[in-house]
Order: structure tokens, then sequence, then C-alpha cells
């Protein structure tokens, strides 16, 4: 069996995707030693630092950075040249059907209509067609979670059958010394809530702000610390940041690009997880927070309600709720921390994912 798989998202910032292919094939490449893997992207140095040296990969170069030539030519080519089985792509293939093709819809939140004021139009119009087009001609279609897979189903009438869940997991490991003191010596960061997220709307950055000030919390030495890259206007937060300018500007840091050495200190050194997004299609970094021994206060919109072992497990709408969940959290009350870690350890690994892929594959070969 061979199979390429489209890595470009290794080449640029960094978003969701890589995480999912970084811990489904690593898992892959270790349950198939007979399988042959090619992963293709721009810098090959990028994937061969994440993905190691083994007898059963290689890495391939795509020549240029331009989207439409990968899918239209690039691809095409790779496959022909390597004589692939399956090629894997992330929500979009090409338009030149050659040899079979799985696809990844990790979600489709700007179909519904109670979503898509977060989503430019443009977006919404060329992703739509594309995404609809990709998973209906794709010969395996996986998605990250079951809520996305009804939305699939709903809105793109594949039937259930045809959609593989294969969820993702958590690949950062708590394997941090003195966290704390680096955090507080390199970022100035101490005792602190995190928000792992981009930033944009749909995320309900304005809900934690908002706790911050009606809790006070910075009269109670706390911090608040947002990770992530800013992808979208965001006018609302804005204007709560100057209007709580005095309170912000000592009180709240804004981190985008660190290292995952880095976001693995800022989850063992904070305080607690919060988050209260909107909409997702999966959610990881409540997950992260859950295995790096932190309580976490998780929003129970969309894909989000299937993590329901979170005690916090709270509306994202419901501004009272949030607030009492962070109050009740650093009041000190009771949290099943060891309980929470070995739920989320047990429902989320990539071995399980990895082996609903294989079979799959083992079905469609």
């Amino acid at each position: 069996m061979r199979i390429l798989i489209d890595a470009h998202v290794f080449d640029g910032k960094f978003q969701g995707s890589r995480t999912y292919i970084l811990g489904l094939y690593s898992a892959m490449i270790d349950l198939k030693p007979d399988w042959h893997f090619f992963f293709a992207a721009q810098n090959i140095n990028t994937l061969e630092e994440a993905f190691g040296n083994h007898d059963n990969v290689d890495y391939l170069t795509l020549p240029s950075g331009n989207k439409y030539r990968r899918l239209l030519s690039e691809f095409p080519k790779l496959i022909k040249q390597h004589q692939i089985d399956f090629t894997h792509f992330q929500y979009i293939s090409p338009l030149i059907k050659r040899g079979k093709y799985m696809v990844t819809t990790h979600d489709i939140l700007f179909e519904e209509p109670r979503f898509a004021q977060y989503f430019p139009k443009k977006y919404r119009f060329l992703n739509g067609k594309l995404f609809k087009r990709s998973a209906k001609k794709a010969e395996i279609l996986l998605t990250v979670s079951q809520y996305s897979k009804d939305r699939i189903q709903e809105y793109y009438g594949i039937p259930s059958g045809k959609i593989k869940v294969t969820p993702n997991a958590v690949t950062l490991k708590d394997d941090t010394i003195n966290a704390a003191a680096t955090v507080a010596n390199k970022f100035g960061c101490s005792n602190f809530l995190l928000y792992v997220s981009r930033i944009e709307p749909r995320k309900n950055h304005i809900a934690l702000l908002r706790a911050f000030i009606n809790l006070e919390l910075y009269q109670q030495g706390l911090q608040l610390v947002f990770i992530g890259k800013r992808d979208l206007e965001y006018p609302e937060m804005d204007a709560y940041l100057k209007e709580h300018d005095g309170v912000f500007s000592e009180h709240l840091k804004c981190l985008s690009g660190i290292s995952d050495e880095d976001l693995k200190n800022f989850y063992a050194a904070c305080k607690v997880v919060v988050y209260p997004s909107l909409a997702e299609g999966f959610g990881i970094p409540p997950l992260e927070g859950a295995v790096f021994g932190k309580p976490v206060i998780c929003s129970s919109a969309t894909a989000m309600s299937e993590f329901d072992f979170f005690p916090h497990h709270i509306d994202p709408y419901n501004q009272e709720e949030l607030e009492a969940a962070i109050q009740a959290t650093l009041s000190g009350t009771a949290y099943p921390i060891e309980d929470i870690k070995r739920k989320v350890q047990n429902r989320y690994h990539w071995e399980r994912s990895a082996e609903v892929l294989i079979d799959a594959i083992g079905k469609e070969n």
C-alpha cells in the first residue's frame, strides 16, 4: 500500500489540520510498517523534523507554493510518478481524479445559518462548493467528531455510513521542568488563566474578558493569557479592551507564534484552562489542559458537547455560568483532575483513529 499525504500545511502558519496529520500518521507509520507513506510539502526539512526517519517514509518536494498548481498539476503528477494507491487531502481534493482520494473535512460550521456571520462571504461561497465536491468525490471521507459527521450528512447529503470519524488526540506531553519560572522569566506571566485559540468572534474571547472584569480578578493579582493568532476583525473585543485599558494593559497578555515547548510550559504553569468557544468542529485545547492536569472550563456547544466528562461544561452564551465556573475553580473546589486526565487519554488517542483509517483503506482497496 502506497499512500501520499498532502502536507503543505507544514509550510505555513500553524493549523489544527497540521496536528491532525502529525498525530494520525505518526501512529500509522508504526502500525503499518509494510505500507509506504509519502509526505509532500515545499519544506521537507520541516516534515523530517516532525515525522523523523523511517524505512517506510519518503518526503517529496512540492515545486511551488501556489495552491492552484498544487491541486491542478503537482499532485496528479506525484500520484502517477510514485504509483500511489490513496492520496489524503484536507478539505479540498484536486479537480482531476487520479487514483483514490481520502478527504478529511474537519468541520463545515460556515454552512450552518446560525454561524454564517462568523465567516467571510467569499469563504462561505467558495469553500461551500469545494468542500462539498471534494467530500462527495472521495472514496474515503473522514471527519473528527460525531457533530461534524452529522452536519456533513445534513448539509451535503452524504450517507452516515460513508463518513468515518477519526477524532483528534493530544500530541503534547507534560514533560516540562520549572514551567512556572520559565513562563514568568520569558513572558512575564504568573498566576494566570489561559485561553489557547485563534482570536476571532466565534471563539468568544469577549466572554472571558467580561468575566475577568466582573469578578475583579485583577484585584486578586491574576492575569489573563491569550495564545493564538488573530485571524479576523473583532471590533467588540477591541472596544472592550479600550474601555478597560487600565486593567488589561497590565493584566492581559496576547501571544502568538510560540513554540510547542513554550505552549507546554503555559499549560503546566496556568491556574485554569478556559475554552468558551461558540462553535468548533472538535476543540483540542481543553483536552490538552486536562492532560496537563489542569482544571478546565469548557464550552458545551457543537462538537464540544462530546466532552461531557468536564465538571464545568458550560453554555458559552451564559455569562453567569462562565463566571460561576471560574469562581468555583479558583476557590479551590474539589476537581477530579486525575479522573478526567485518564478519561481523555482513554477516549482520544491517535492509535484508535489510525486503526479506523486503516480499516477503511482495507475495505476500499
